[in-house]
């Protein structure tokens, strides 16, 4: 028992920090930064952009840390917000023509790294190293409510 969660948790450690090391590498490429991937790359497979808290919800972020990461892409002239509603929140954030370019890099550059760091797992794995994990992550989210007060 010890030496499966020993395992498991080394694992996801090492995967955890080369994700994140490699989003600041191929970010400070472009002059951003690795925490901005997540909401470049899903407001570049929204179309009709997002609002906070789908954006919050698909980056599985907090909307105080995706409203920075909103307000750094704006001044960097990436992503506008769309006021068509007095809250705020409840505006659509869009990609600018230049964030569509920019974030169409990313995704490219996800899409690389993907296949490279799947090399050697066929399909099937992959679908199965998906479904497991799915189910972990499920069952951990349910055990973590246990400590909510």
């Amino acid at each position: 028992m010890e030496q499966r969660y020993e395992t498991f948790s080394l694992l996801l450690i090492n995967i955890s920090r080369c994700v994140q090391k490699i989003k600041n590498a191929e970010m400070a490429t472009l002059g951003l930064k690795g925490k901005q991937v997540q909401c470049l790359f899903g407001l570049y497979n929204c179309t009709d952009g997002a609002n906070l808290s789908k954006l919050c919800e698909m980056c599985g972020e907090d909307k105080g840390m995706m409203s920075r990461t909103v307000r750094e892409l704006t001044k960097q002239g990436l992503v506008y917000v769309d006021a068509k509603n007095e809250r705020k929140y409840k505006n659509p954030i869009r990609l600018t023509e230049k964030g569509g370019h920019i974030a169409g890099i990313v995704a490219e550059k996800i899409s690389l790294i993907l296949e490279e760091g799947s090399s050697g797992i066929s399909d099937t794995e992959r679908t199965e190293l998906y479904h497991s994990l799915g189910v972990i992550s499920e069952n951990l989210t349910e055990i973590c409510k246990r400590y909510d007060p």
